[in-house]
C-alpha cells in the first residue's frame, strides 16, 4: 500500500511539473521600433495551482546585431478561466536571469536589477499568447513592449472539441476567431 501511494505521490508531481511549449513569433517594439523574431515560450503549472510562464535566451534581434537579454521568468502567477482559457496576469518586478546559449556571449538582464514586467497572456492546450510591457525609461531609457502569438506544436487538433475550436465551446464559429482576437488585444 505504502509503495501505491508513493508511485501516485511521484505521479502527480510529475503531472505538476509538466510543460507546455509554445512557438510563434514575437513582436519586439523598443521605444516604437519594431522587430519580430521567432521564439518559444514556456507555461507550467506549478504544484500549488499558480504558473509560471518563461522566455528562455531571449534576445532582441536586428538586422544589425544581436543583443542577448537573458531568461525572463514569471512565476507564482494566479491562472483564472476563461471562454477555454487560462488568463495569467502580472504586474511586478522581476530580475533577469542570464540565459544558457552558448552562442550569446554576454547577458544583459542580470545588469539591470529589478525590472518592471506587467504582462496578460492567455494559453489553452493549442494556443497562447501574451503581451509585455517593460518601462525602462529610468535606467536606459527604453520602454520596451512584447507580442507573442503561437501555438502548441505537441497538441491534438480537435483537443478543445473540433479542430479550430479555440474557445473550448464545442462549435468552430466566429466566436473563436472573436477569442483568439480578444486574446491578441489582451482582453480576454
Amino acid at each position: 500500500m505504502k509503495k501505491f501511494i508513493a508511485m501516485l505521490v511521484a505521479a502527480a508531481c510529475t503531472l505538476g511539473a509538466m510543460a507546455t511549449e509554445y512557438t510563434g513569433k514575437l513582436g519586439v517594439s523598443v521605444n516604437g521600433d519594431g522587430m519580430a523574431q521567432s521564439t518559444t515560450i514556456t507555461v507550467f503549472q506549478q504544484e500549488d495551482g499558480n504558473y509560471t510562464l518563461q522566455i528562455k535566451n531571449f534576445c532582441l534581434v536586428t538586422p544589425e546585431t544581436t543583443i542577448g537579454v537573458g531568461d525572463i521568468v514569471l512565476s507564482d502567477v494566479e491562472g483564472i478561466e476563461e471562454c477555454g482559457f487560462t488568463v495569467l496576469k502580472v504586474n511586478k518586478n522581476i530580475t533577469i536571469t542570464a540565459g544558457d546559449d552558448p552562442d550569446v556571449d554576454y547577458w544583459l538582464g542580470p545588469d539591470l536589477g529589478e525590472v518592471p514586467i506587467v504582462m496578460t497572456s492567455s494559453f489553452n492546450d493549442m494556443v497562447a499568447t501574451a503581451k509585455i510591457d517593460i518601462d525602462m525609461m529610468e535606467v536606459i531609457s527604453q520602454i520596451i513592449n512584447v507580442d507573442f502569438i503561437g501555438t502548441n506544436p505537441e497538441a491534438t487538433p480537435g483537443t478543445q472539441g473540433k479542430p479550430g475550436d479555440i474557445n473550448g465551446d464545442g462549435k468552430v464559429d466566429i466566436s473563436d476567431v472573436n477569442s483568439v482576437i480578444n486574446m491578441m488585444l489582451g482582453k480576454e
